[in-house]
């Protein structure tokens, strides 16, 4: 499925998790919370009335963060990722992500922006996904 036309519904979203294995990314998100008329049939909201599901990278090719090339695994350090901007091009991805720590952990407030060039960019949409973790 193409979410292209919903990734602005995406900003004040959610990163729920980073999966990244060889030259696959999945990144399990959520949208903010939009009305149900805003949507076509072709996809379906979750009970507290957001997109959820699994962005998935294939053949990944070159990964940036911070404008700066990246040649590790992608991981969820942090307890929550907000999504502020997410753009969805024809080979790749950029998203941009303010992560933060909850107590007990040490505080953290940290802004990193990744792009992602790949050759295949594609959505699952699983309107459970928050109620599986």
């Amino acid at each position: 499925m193409n979410i292209s036309k919903y990734s602005a519904f995406f900003h004040d979203g959610s990163i729920m998790d980073i999966r990244h294995t060889k030259d696959k990314i999945e990144f399990f998100m959520a949208s903010a919370e939009m009305d149900r008329e805003d949507v076509g049939d072709d996809i379906h909201l979750s009970k507290d009335d957001s997109i959820q599901g699994k962005l998935h990278i294939e053949g990944v090719k070159n990964i940036k963060i911070n404008k700066k090339t990246f040649r590790g695994v992608i991981k969820k350090i942090y307890d929550n990722g907000r999504i502020f901007d997410f753009e969805i091009k024809k080979n790749g991805v950029e998203i941009s992500i303010d992560w933060v720590n909850f107590p007990p952990k040490n505080e953290v407030d940290e802004f990193t922006v990744i792009e992602i060039e790949a050759k295949k960019i594609w959505w699952e949409n699983i309107p459970d996904l928050a109620d599986q973790e």
